[in-house]
This record gives C-alpha cells, sequence and structure tokens, in this order.
C-alpha cells in the first residue's frame, strides 16, 4: 500500500515536471524588412517580450537571417511583444510596438529598414551634460521634429517621458540636457497640431538604432537619428492594430450630426484621468472610429478632438453612456459595434 501511494506520487510529480517544461505552442510572425519596399538579406528580426524594461542584449527569440526578397518567418507563443530587425547594417523598430500575436499568429509584417550606424554630427552645443545630434529623413535633415527621452520600456515609449527637446532647427539638431545615465530617444514629426495621441499617415517616427545611450559625466553624447515616414494603411489597419479585441461606432454631437477630426480614448478605470490605454485614429466626415487592443476587460470610452491635459474650453468632449451605463464589459477577442459617444463643446 505504502509502495502504491509513493509510486502514484512520483507519477503525479513527473507529470507536473513534465508540464512545466514544454512550451508554449508557437504561432507564425510572417513579414518583409525592407529598403525602399525592395527586400534585404542577411537581416533578423528579433522579439522581446511585453515585460521587458530594457533592448540592450541577445533577444529571447530571433529569426534566421532573411535572403534577398527579405521575407522572413519568426514563431513566437501569443502574447505582447516588441518586434526589431538588426544585421547587413540595417535596422529596423517595428512602429506598431508592442505588437499583440495571437495564438494562430501575424502576417504581413513589414519592417522598413534604416542604416543602423550613422556617423555623430560634428557640431558644437551648449549644454554641459546630455545628448545632441541630429535627426534625418532619407539622411536628410528634418526640422520640427522633437526628440523624446525615456529611461526604459516601463511606458512602452508612449507619453513624454522624463522630458523632450525643442524642435529641431532647418539642420534637424537638437539638444537634450541630461545627468549621467542611459537612455532611450525616440523622436517624431507630427503634421498636424496635436503633442500627444497616435500618429497619422504622413508623420515622422524614428527610434535610435544604438539605443539605450549612454551619457557619462558632464559630456556630451552625439547621435544621428534616422526617421521614417508613416504609411497611408495605418488607418486601414486600426481594427487589428493592437490586438484582436475591437470597439467601433460613430462620434456624433448632441443632435446627432457625425464629427470629423475627434478620436476615440479607451480606458481602464471611470475617472478617466490618467493617460488612456489606447487612442483611434481621428474620425473622418461619417465620424466612424476604431479600436483594437489585446485582451478583454471592463472598460470606458471618452471623445475629444485635443489630446493632452484636461480639456479646455471650447473642446470638443464627451463620454461614453450606453443603455446599461458607462462600463463596456468587453471578452477577449470580442468585438462590440455600433457604440456612440455624444461629444460637445466645454464651458
Amino acid at each position: 500500500m505504502i509502495l502504491s501511494m509513493i509510486k502514484h506520487r512520483l507519477i503525479l510529480i513527473f507529470c507536473c515536471l513534465f508540464l512545466s517544461v514544454v512550451p508554449a505552442q508557437a504561432a507564425p510572425v510572417t513579414g518583409k524588412v525592407a529598403v525602399g519596399g525592395a527586400g534585404t538579406a542577411g537581416v533578423r528580426v528579433l522579439a522581446y517580450p511585453l515585460t521587458t524594461l530594457s533592448l540592450a542584449g541577445d533577444a529571447p527569440f530571433t529569426s534566421k537571417a532573411t535572403g534577398p526578397d527579405g521575407l522572413f518567418t519568426l514563431d513566437l507563443p501569443a502574447g505582447s511583444y516588441y518586434l526589431l530587425a538588426n544585421g547587413s547594417g540595417w535596422f529596423s523598430y517595428y512602429g506598431r510596438n508592442p505588437v499583440t500575436v495571437p495564438a494562430d499568429g501575424l502576417a504581413d509584417v513589414n519592417l522598413p529598414l534604416v542604416p543602423a550606424v550613422t556617423a555623430p554630427p560634428e557640431m558644437t552645443t551648449a549644454i554641459p551634460s546630455g545628448v545632441a545630434g541630429r535627426v534625418l529623413h532619407d539622411g536628410k535633415p528634418v526640422a520640427n521634429a522633437i526628440v523624446f527621452v525615456y529611461p526604459d520600456l516601463s511606458a512602452q515609449f508612449k507619453g513624454f517621458g522624463l522630458g523632450m527637446s525643442a524642435p529641431t532647427d532647418e539642420q534637424g539638431r537638437f539638444e537634450a540636457p541630461l545627468p549621467a545615465g542611459s537612455y532611450y530617444l525616440v523622436a517624431r514629426v507630427r503634421h498636424g497640431n496635436s503633442l500627444a495621441g497616435p500618429l497619422q499617415a504622413g508623420d515622422l517616427f524614428g527610434y535610435l538604432p544604438t539605443n539605450p545611450v549612454t551619457v557619462g559625466k558632464e559630456s556630451v553624447t552625439k547621435v544621428s537619428l534616422p526617421v521614417i515616414a508613416v504609411p497611408e494603411k495605418v488607418s486601414r489597419h486600426a481594427a487589428t492594430m493592437f490586438g484582436q479585441t475591437r470597439l467601433s461606432g460613430t462620434i456624433v454631437d448632441r443632435d446627432g450630426k457625425p464629427l470629423a477630426g475627434v478620436q476615440a480614448l479607451l480606458y481602464a478605470d471611470e475617472s478617466m484621468l490618467n493617460r488612456p490605454l489606447y487612442v483611434s485614429q481621428p474620425t473622418g466626415a461619417d465620424g466612424f472610429f476604431q479600436l483594437s487592443f489585446p485582451s478583454g476587460g471592463n472598460f470606458f470610452l471618452a471623445a475629444r478632438n485635443n489630446l493632452g491635459g484636461t480639456p479646455a474650453p471650447g473642446e470638443l468632449y464627451g463620454r461614453y453612456q450606453g443603455a446599461t451605463g458607462a462600463v463596456l464589459k468587453v471578452a477577449t477577442g470580442q468585438s462590440l459595434e455600433g457604440l456612440r459617444i455624444v461629444v460637445e463643446a466645454v464651458w
């Protein structure tokens, strides 16, 4: 009897150990790395889990080197990741990071490449310590770019981070005074009036290929930061950009007229005072909005035509109020359609 019980327990322990080491089922992430649309060979795509706080060091997941067509396949367990590409003197930071990979995988992930290393500019600086350099698009200086500084990935490179530079001048030059430390630099050029929210087609975005950058004591680190243009198709991917859970509907005024140029904001708390989890693209003339995100839960919706800070007088603002109240209970993978958010001018 005792031997039978011992044998039974050993079998249970073995089964538990076996299950603990069986890896989660992976799904293929496929796409292309390219320079100017042309596939590029010798590039590997890297994936870091969302919980990662640093993109320094070796990636937990790495694809095989691409062939001349630039096509890649990377098997990943379902979850959220930062995707990067590196090799043959090229680099890419995926513009939709962090990206959610569903259980059945993800296709058509395209990573435009920029030079992995660009010579730092020769320039005089007025700051005693920090980072200075130039923002470049296709090797040419970019004016009015703002460089944002982040200490790590905890904010997913959203918001203003530790601070930001003044807009770059006609030579693309910027300066960011910083104490000694390690930092991530991200550049953005928005052609609209907003400093916040998702980038739109034609805006520019750049992630320093040599991130994180190190600043020594009482020294200035000089860098060249390349940017790429946000493609026109970004608005067409709004329904799946950040996951397979979706909300969509219309933003209207008090008379029920659809409004253009307004964005829907998704929150996890009813106060809606913190930074939103996700922000839609601006509505068109039909007032239609879409939001996608990875997982279900209880959410709250608001809409406004300007982002950042408290709604100012004259700004359009409103909160979703359904037949059963303000809370939206959404299951993972569910799609709620036909939502209606009424906005009016704040006074």
